[in-house]
This record gives C-alpha cells, structure tokens and sequence, in this order.
C-alpha cells in the first residue's frame, strides 16, 4: 500500500517562471537562470520570456520556454511592443495548465496574483526595480522610468504573495516600506567555473591580456553602469603605478557611463592601464577573474541601491580565490565582513593595492584551498529553492530561512 509520504515523493510540481530579464539573451546569465536551470525531476518548468534583445539567443533551456513579443532597439519599445502579446499568452496557459506556484520576478504584470486564482505566487524581488531599471537614463526619462516602474511595483506589493529576496539588507526594507516578511535565498556561484587558478594558467591567461606577471592585474566583471563609482578606482590607479584595471563586461541598458570612464582614463593617461575585454562567456569571465591578483565591487554607497546589494559577482570573485576588495555595501558586510578588503576613499583604495602587492609578492598559489564562497554553489541554492517551493505547494506554509539565507526545510 502507498504511504502519503511515497505519494508525496512521487508527485510533480508544475511551475511557471516570469524571469525579470530576457531569459535567453541577457550578457550575464541571470540568477533565475541559474536556479531553474538547475531544477530536475520532480519539477516541471515553464519559462514565460518576453524578448526585449535583437541578438540572437546566447544561451539555451533544460526546459519549455514560451518566447512572446518583438524585440526592438530600444528596450522600452520592446516592452510596449510585447506587452499585450505576453498579457495573452499569460492567460491562455494559466487557463489551459494547472500550474502548482508561479514564479514571478518581473513588473511588467501587475495581475499576475489575480490570473493565479488562489495559487501560490511567489514574487522573486531581486533589488528596488524602480531603481535598477531608472538609473541608467537621464533626466527627464529616469524620472519617467522610475515612476512607471514604482507604479506597477507598488500594486504587486500589496498583494498577499510570498516574497524572495537575495540579502538581509533588502530584506530589511522590504519590512520597514511595505510591512512584507520577505524571505532571503541569496545569489550563488557555479563553483566549477569560477575556481582558482595554477600558477601556469594564471600566466597563461595573462599574456593573453598583455599584462605582465609583475603587474597587479585588478578585475571587475558584470555590467558596467552609472551606479557604480569607477572614477575613484581610476584616481587609485594613479597612485599605484604598476596597476591595471580589467573590466570584464559592457554596458547593458545605456553605454553612456562607459563611455565617460574611458574618456577619463584617456585624460588620467591611463589607457593603456585600463583593459576594456566587452561581455565574455562565464568560462572566459573565470579564466581572467582567477588569473588577478585582485576584484573589486566598486559600487556607489550613496544610492539605495547599493545598500541593499550583494551581488553574484561577489560569490565568483570568492570563488576564484582572489583578494576582493570592495565599498562598504551592508548586506556584503554582514555576511562575508572578515573575507573582503574594504575601502571609502581614493587613499584608502590605493593603499590596499599596495598592501595586496607586498602580500602576492610573499606567497605563493595553493589551488586546493577553500573558499567561503564553497556554501553559495548555484547547486546548493537551487535545492533550498526547490525545498522552498514543495513547502509552499505542499502545506501553504513559508519554510523559515535564517539570515544568512539557508534554510530549515
């Protein structure tokens, strides 16, 4: 005779996912990708993408997806474009499926919750969308953008979903604004890419780059925009002679900024010091992470969206094995505090170089060596996320996460 337990093993969750960004075509591989790219059995999957990118697809699914709209040059006319058409096939496959939970991450429909007729809706809340999506632009469409954006934001909060953040400090906010609980499952890492480097690959890799072994190669890797502060990085540089910067990555939404820093290394006379590669795959990306002597996160502390940040990239540089160095973000501090080399100031960055120099030129690699990254593994999010979303599905109850984001399921 078959237990409740065998029958709960044996049966199939079905989900929708909503993905914030083109699931398909976005530079990075993002963090809904990471993690239902890594579901399995007994998880069925469909990803519901609307195309904002002209380029073809850069990466493929394990599972269904659902392409809808026209992608345009310009992202906002994309989204405009697509918007009915998404708002159709959203419809027809609620009616016709009987999904189990709906993962949304995405504004772009505020009557998701009320498409989902009871169902669990789980709302994937990544940073402060009205935020991340404005900054890019200019004024007055910044302004433009951010108020539409908080539009729609501010009717999906007021719904009765379970909300997902990836750090304490969002978690925070989302208590002190909205009065929601959010839970935390933070970002990862796929820890066999991003590992450390033999001696032999590291030099390898370098003179791939051009950069000799008696440099100290700094990287940055991820999207290259106005929230961050790369002019300070760049005044840092002036100090320490024998310094590069690598900047892995490009702009996603407005290369403006881009533009900007390479204009000042230009007038700094530090061009040949700053080493623009564009977007890499993750594989590349790896490679010249773990062949620096240094990372750095060199966000703006002065914006809300920063202090609520803890970004992948963290998790890959501490994956990599190399010395990060970052401003203080809250949620980074919390969490790996004794693990980054912190900075506020020109002085107090180029200083830390200096520092890092002295301490490259008294060790040597040992590749073996673990990292605190090691508990973050993309693999090990991806379970807690599944044993997330069976609690949901199963009981209706939220399984409670601690605050460094694992769990008690």
């Amino acid at each position: 005779m078959t237990s409740p337990k065998d029958v709960s093993r044996s049966r199939t969750y079905s989900v929708l996912v909503i993905p914030p960004q083109d699931y398909l075509r976005h530079p990075h591989p993002t963090r809904l990708h990471h993690i239902f790219e890594r579901f399995e059995n007994p998880f069925q999957v469909t990803i519901l993408n609307m195309r904002i990118r002209t380029s073809p697809k850069i990466r493929g699914s394990r599972h269904e997806v659902i392409e809808v709209g026209h992608a345009a040059r310009s992202m906002l006319l994309s989204y405009l474009l697509g918007y009915a058409d998404f708002h159709l096939q959203l419809v027809n496959l609620i009616r016709k499926r009987n999904y189990d939970c709906m993962i949304l991450s995405s504004i772009i429909s505020p009557i998701v919750p009320l498409l989902a007729s009871g169902r669990p809706v789980i709302f994937d809340y990544k940073d402060i969308y009205s935020l991340s999506a404005s900054a890019p632009f200019s004024f007055p469409v910044r302004t433009f953008v951010y108020w539409v954006v908080r539009f729609f934001e501010e009717i999906l909060l007021k719904f009765r979903m379970t909300v997902v953040v990836p750090s304490p400090s969002l978690q925070g906010i989302m208590r002190r604004k909205f009065g929601i609980n959010a839970e935390i499952i933070t970002n990862g890492v796929d820890t066999h890419v991003f590992k450390p480097l033999s001696e032999q690959e590291k030099k390898s890799v370098r003179e791939k780059l051009g950069i000799q072994q008696s440099d100290f190669c700094l990287s940055y890797l991820g999207s290259i925009e106005n929230w961050l502060d790369l002019e300070t990085v760049l005044c840092a540089l002036e100090q320490v002679p024998h310094a590069k910067l690598v900047l892995i990555g490009g702009a996603v939404r407005s290369s403006e900024y881009l533009q900007s820093i390479l204009s000042l290394s230009e007038r700094k006379r530090l061009t040949k010091r700053v080493l623009p590669t564009g977007f890499r795959t993750q594989h590349d990306a790896a490679e010249i992470v773990g062949a620096s002597d240094g990372a750095i996160i060199p966000f703006r502390t002065d914006t809300e969206l920063s202090q609520v940040a803890l970004p992948d990239k963290l998790f890959e540089y501490l994956a990599a094995g190399v010395p990060v160095i970052s401003t203080r973000l809250p949620s980074v501090v919390r969490i790996f505090g004794n693990s980054i080399h912190f900075y506020d100031t020109v002085n107090e960055l180029s200083q830390t170089i200096r520092n890092l120099i002295v301490e490259k030129d008294q060790s040597c690699c040992d590749v073996s060596r673990s990292t605190p990254a090691e508990n973050y593994d993309w693999g090990l999010i991806a379970s807690k996320y599944q044993c997330f979303l069976k609690k949901i599905v199963e009981t209706g109850r939220r399984p409670q996460t601690r605050s460094d984001g694992s769990d008690r399921c």
